[in-house]
C-alpha cells in the first residue's frame, strides 16, 4: 500500500459542504502493537454530520477526520501483534475518523468480523444495532408478550429494533 492516503478533513466546524476538504496525508508505518487497515466502507450517520457541524456532545480536536463507523481489511501488522492476521476483516474504533483510505491503529482496538459479512454491513455494526439493543434492554424491563411501539422505524436503529 502507498504510504500516502486521501482523507476527508475539516479545520473548523460548520456545514459539511462548506468545511470538508479532501487532503493527502502521510501514512505511518505500524508500531509493534499496531495494524495498518485499508478502509473498505465508512457510512455517513447523522452523528457524523453533527460532529462536523460542532453539534455533537464530544468534539474531536481540530483538524479532524469525520466518521464514527467503518470496516476494513488488515494489510500489515506490527511485530508484537498476536491473534490478528493480514487479510482479516475488522471494524474500526469509534474515535478514529473513518473517512479515509487507510489508517494505522492499535491492534487491540480492532474487532474482527467474518469475511462472509460484506464490508458495507460490517461498517454499520457498532452504533445503530447497539442503540436498538439499549432501547430494548436498558429503559424498560420487557417481558414475553410485551409490545414495543416505535416511530422512525425506517432509521437504522429502528430497523435494528425490528
Amino acid at each position: 500500500m502507498s504510504r500516502s492516503i486521501k482523507a476527508i478533513v475539516y479545520q473548523a466546524h460548520g456545514k459539511p459542504e462548506e468545511v470538508l476538504r479532501l487532503e493527502e496525508q502521510k501514512l505511518p508505518t505500524p508500531a509493534a502493537d499496531e495494524a495498518l487497515v485499508r478502509v473498505l466502507a465508512a457510512p455517513i450517520n447523522p452523528a457524523d454530520l453533527n460532529q462536523i457541524e460542532g453539534k455533537y456532545p464530544i468534539r474531536a480536536p481540530l483538524p479532524a477526520t469525520p466518521g464514527f463507523e467503518g470496516a476494513g481489511v488488515v494489510e500489515e501488522i506490527g511485530g508484537s501483534v498476536q491473534g490478528l492476521a493480514v487479510g482479516t476483516q475488522v471494524i474500526l474504533p469509534h474515535d478514529l475518523g473513518t473517512w479515509r483510505e487507510a489508517c494505522v491503529v492499535k491492534a487491540d482496538k480492532l474487532v474482527t468480523v467474518p469475511d462472509k459479512i460484506k464490508p458495507e454491513q460490517a461498517a454499520m455494526l457498532k452504533i445503530n444495532p447497539l442503540t436498538a439493543w439499549r432501547m430494548l434492554h436498558d429503559f424498560v424491563a420487557l417481558q414475553p408478550g410485551d409490545w414495543v411501539i416505535q416511530n422512525a422505524a425506517n432509521s437504522a436503529a429502528g430497523r435494528a429494533a425490528i
